[in-house]
């Protein structure tokens, strides 16, 4: 019996499947996330290193913004534009709204066996948003769990919840690992860079 390799999507095929379910299932265009991406990717990339031609404006200038955004986002979208740069990457999954993203990370996370772990700003609330977070993905995990279980045994019925309740699990990791970081920022460096 000869050996089929099982090959992972490209990383941006992930990102661009995600993108368009936000696109379907939500009231967000195309130009308008566009513009999201654009002013991510302007903040956060060096003039000199940029390699993505956006543009931001004001009035009509931008009306011309977006339909050029789109269009550059729409080109890489449908194959025009072969490669996703990694700069733009970033963006792109920063931009999307927070449900989209996350799944977004954690399908990309898994590739690499990582968990992406929110890092919890040293913020008025910061804290307590992190335990409503994680109470929130654990309710979210026993109700998975619920459908499940609902028989009182785990077999093979079980399969079409297999799925969501691995991603749930993920999440309250995640959540778990957050807060875990937080409180870990408040212990002393010890020499050599590692946490007494």
């Amino acid at each position: 019996m000869k050996l089929v390799r099982q090959f992972l999507p490209p990383r941006q095929s992930v990102i661009y499947g995600y993108t368009r379910r936000m696109l379907d299932e939500t009231a967000t265009n195309a130009n308008s996330f566009a513009m999201a991406v654009a002013e991510l990717y302007l903040a956060r990339v060096a003039p000199d290193q940029r390699q993505v031609k956006f543009r931001l404006g004001d009035g009509d200038d931008l009306l011309a913004a977006m339909r050029n955004n789109g269009q550059i986002l729409r080109r890489y979208m449908d194959g025009t534009l072969k490669v996703l740069p990694a700069d733009l990457e970033e963006a792109w999954i920063i931009a999307l709204p927070d449900a989209y993203r996350s799944e977004c990370e954690r399908e990309l996370g898994r590739r690499r066996s990582f968990y992406p772990v929110r890092v919890l700003e040293p913020t008025a609330g910061a804290e307590a948003a992190g335990m409503a977070q994680l109470a929130t993905e654990v309710g979210q995990l026993f109700e998975a769990l619920s459908h499940a279980l609902a028989d009182g045994r785990v077999d093979e019925q079980d399969l079409p919840h297999v799925g969501r309740i691995l991603d749930e699990t993920d999440d309250v990791i995640a959540a778990v690992l957050a807060i875990r970081r937080r409180f870990q920022s408040l212990l002393p460096k010890a020499p050599g860079g590692c946490c007494a």
